[in-house]
């Protein structure tokens, strides 16, 4: 039986792999080192400001230059592993983290802790370029906490934890606590509280008068005040 020849092959050829592009490696490559040069700048200057060096100049240059060729070779390391893999992923930035650590610790330390050094570059440059991906943010956020509520008009709102230092309050939440609210300014006006805790909440009242006279003004209520003027309070 004649063998089955491969998709798109010719009388048995396999068609030629396509070649490998890797688009704007160039900017890339260049905006890297132009950061890397800016940062061995303010870098060296503050070596030298620290070190109280009489030589200001030389000793900016020698940061600048370390770090320019450092930034630099970590750019090209990495844009080629992307050319060879055809994927922009933290493996990428992992590689020429590697690669750039594996070099310095061999010139600064000796070969010994070139593998420590390519271990911890490595380690810093793909766990920064896993933790920023547009791609694994929900699930980090959802990793620490975070909730996410797709609402009716297909809008995806979070939901922060309870040790998160800023508490976000949705609609829902303000519709729910102005109903309590009113509750207590029922029980108010029909004198079923006692005097302390009446004076609290005309003070409250007051308080959310005011917030809401600055929203209609169209000016910034700050997240404190609207917190505790939308926050339910405990009553018997």
């Amino acid at each position: 039986p004649t063998p089955a020849l491969p998709p798109g092959s010719l009388f048995g050829v396999a068609p030629p792999r396509p070649p490998l592009r890797n688009p704007g490696w160039r900017d890339r490559i260049t905006e890297h080192t132009a950061w890397s040069f800016a940062g061995g700048l303010v870098s060296g200057a503050a070596y030298a400001l620290y070190t109280e060096s009489l030589d200001f100049a030389p000793a900016i240059a020698a940061v600048t230059g370390n770090i320019t060729v450092i930034g630099g070779a970590f750019a090209c390391v990495k844009e080629t592993t992307r050319l060879v893999r055809q994927k922009d992923d933290w493996v990428n930035s992992m590689t020429g983290g590697a690669v750039v650590g594996s070099a310095c610790a061999t010139v600064f330390k000796g070969r010994p802790y070139s593998p420590a050094g390519a271990f911890v570059f490595g380690g810093i440059a793909g766990g920064t370029h896993f933790l920023v991906a547009g791609e694994n943010t929900e699930w980090l956020c959802t990793l620490v906490g975070f909730r996410t509520i797709k609402l009716g008009n297909g809008v995806v709102d979070w939901v922060t934890p309870n040790w998160f230092p800023i508490k976000r309050v949705s609609d829902e939440t303000l519709a729910s606590n102005e109903i309590e609210f009113q509750m207590r300014v029922n029980a108010v006006l029909e004198g079923r509280v006692d005097s302390n805790e009446a004076d609290l909440i005309r003070k409250e009242y007051r308080k959310r008068r005011e917030v809401e006279t600055l929203r209609a003004m169209g000016k910034t209520v700050g997240e404190p005040e609207a917190e505790r003027a939308t926050t339910p309070k405990k009553w018997l």
